[in-house]
């Protein structure tokens, strides 16, 4: 499995490690000798060394001077000096040139054996370790298409990201697409047979159509493609960089040359699936945007288009070229965009959703206080969210906010803007309250647990991991409860019932110092004396004379 390379100007040395000692059963398979640093040269150009022992002082070439090009070319390496000289400057020299180990001779071959032993060890490690690095990689590469669409889908739902975080996001999904570039949306509804298709058969056949859809763009765009909420195949399309610069020296014209080559496009495509997919689909094809900025709004018009253009009928191809007649009743923005207020309460993040529901009140009031229906929309979405999560956490709404605040009857939360924020606020508290109620139970709940285990198993293993097996928790968050709860460290606990039980048997003339400490779970009396003088600013014979006094 791996390959060793000794270098020694002392040719019994070379042979006698060489030969003798069982390499095999650490897991080196090869063994190269080289008399000289320029002969190890030679071997290491043609042979994948991983594990090399050289002595320092050889002629022509010394060790310090071989691990320095070792170092330059193959640094992987692991080297190990062998050198009978024990100076410090040595050490020093072995030290910049990242020597693994620095052994001195006269060494036995049970520890040369074990030094490379855990060469060897270190070296399957790393191994392992960029093994498990490869597969991540490649599961990141897998995945990129489903990362992107779920990204895209959530721009589609209105996730807001900042410019920079955007960017970084689309650069990590190896994403060109830029700031203030513009694009098309293509929304494809699949129709016909196609919707009656087990989960694994409709994913093949939206796999198909993804494909059949790069391949069309051709060289104008290049496509980014996502299902939406829907079921609808969602693909932004963004001008290749080639055609950019090529229709750049015409604007008018080019503009007419992409919105031709995406109505034949979107053409083509419904052509391929009825032809090579025996399915139907309607295809919707929206006017161009600004990225990121319109990406929201024009994904809207395009479904508002295709409720309207394209309705119950299919296999229909329509290019929305005009502007959407602006609707005289719209819908909140704030109540649907993600994150929805359901997630946020399942989260437990009550800042963010303090926030989130300040958001909707402040759209509503701008836009739609005076409309009876947005106000019920509004309170019901939020009742609806309030309740499912009470349900979820196994309780009432009403146990969680009281009977008066849970009562739906007459609607008296909608009567205005005012109520209603009255009611939506005061709910919200309730709920937060009690569920850190249950929070802080659950957490005294827990710190008694751990003090019982404390008090009865004192004198045996009372270790942090001791208790956290006991608790099923891990250490960490075990000390965490603790210290939030007491506000004292569990360790401080542990120590002060140690102290005050030692000082209790002090009292006991017939148990010596060391019998205590060894009953505490001390195995140095020094240790314990110590521990008990910093605790009690008296050692505990100074403790024991004390007592016998009376004071």
């Amino acid at each position: 499995m791996f390959k060793l390379l000794i270098v020694d100007d002392e040719a019994f040395v070379v042979d006698s490690l060489g030969d003798t000692l069982p390499w095999e059963q650490i897991g080196v398979t090869a063994v190269f000798k080289a008399y000289s640093g320029f002969e190890a040269l030679d071997i290491l150009k043609t042979n994948s060394i991983d594990i090399m022992i050289t002595d320092i002082r050889m002629p022509g070439m010394n060790g310090l001077e071989l691990l320095e090009q070792v170092r330059r070319s193959w640094k992987r390496i692991k080297c190990i000096l062998l050198s009978g000289h024990a100076e410090f400057t040595y050490a020093q020299q072995a030290i910049q040139h990242n020597t693994y180990e620095y052994l001195l001779k006269p060494i036995s071959d049970e520890d040369v054996l074990a030094k490379v032993k855990e060469a060897v060890d270190l070296l399957q490690k790393e191994r392992e370790e960029n093994q498990s690095y490869l597969q991540v990689v490649r599961a990141f590469e897998e995945n990129l298409p489903k990362l992107r669409g779920e990204l895209l889908n959530e721009m589609l739902q209105g996730r807001k990201y900042a410019s920079q975080r955007l960017m970084e996001k689309l650069d990590s999904l190896k994403m060109s697409i830029k700031t203030d570039e513009q694009f098309a949306f293509m929304l494809v509804r699949l129709e016909g047979p196609m919707l009656d298709f087990d989960f694994y058969s409709l994913s093949l056949m939206e796999y198909a159509i993804v494909n059949m859809a790069e391949e069309i763009s051709g060289e104008y765009f290049q496509l980014w493609s996502s299902k939406d909420v829907h079921g609808y195949m969602v693909f932004l399309a963004t001008v290749s960089p080639d055609k950019q610069a090529e229709l750049a020296g015409a604007p008018d014209k080019g503009m007419a040359i992409l919105e031709e080559q995406l109505d034949l496009m979107g053409s083509q495509l419904q052509l391929n699936v009825n032809r090579y997919l025996k399915g139907t689909v309607s295809v919707l094809l929206n006017k161009w945007g600004s990225f990121p900025g319109d990406v929201q709004k024009l994904y809207q018009d395009s479904l508002l288009s295709l409720r309207r253009r394209i309705g119950n009928q299919s296999e229909l191809l329509v290019y929305v070229a005009d502007e959407i007649e602006q609707l005289g009743v719209q819908s909140l923005q704030k109540l649907y965009e993600p994150p929805h207020i359901i997630h946020l309460l399942e989260s437990g993040n009550w800042e963010v959703t303090h926030e989130k529901l300040t958001s909707i009140l402040n759209e509503l009031s701008m836009k739609w206080a005076d409309s009876q229906e947005h106000l019920i929309e509004v309170f019901f979405s939020v009742y609806a969210s309030f309740s499912s999560f009470a349900h979820k956490n196994g309780r009432e709404l009403a146990d969680m906010i009281g009977p008066g605040l849970s009562e739906v009857s007459g609607l008296p939360a909608c009567r205005s803007i005012a109520t209603l924020e009255q009611w939506i606020f005061n709910s919200f508290r309730q709920l937060q309250q009690g569920m850190e109620n249950e929070t802080r139970n659950d957490r005294e709940g827990a710190v008694r647990k751990i003090q019982l285990f404390v008090q009865k198993h004192l004198v045996e293993d009372v270790s942090l991991q001791a208790i956290a097996d006991h608790m099923y928790m891990h250490p960490v968050h075990v000390s965490r409860v603790y210290k939030l709860e007491t506000g004292e460290n569990l360790s401080d606990y542990v120590l002060r019932l140690k102290m005050e039980l030692a000082a209790s048997l002090l009292a006991n003339g017939a148990l010596k110092n060391y019998e205590i400490g060894l009953k505490l779970g001390y195995q140095n009396p020094n240790y314990f004396i110590k521990v008990f003088k910093k605790y009690y600013f008296v050692t505990p014979q100074e403790f024991r004379l004390r007592l016998e006094e009376g004071d």
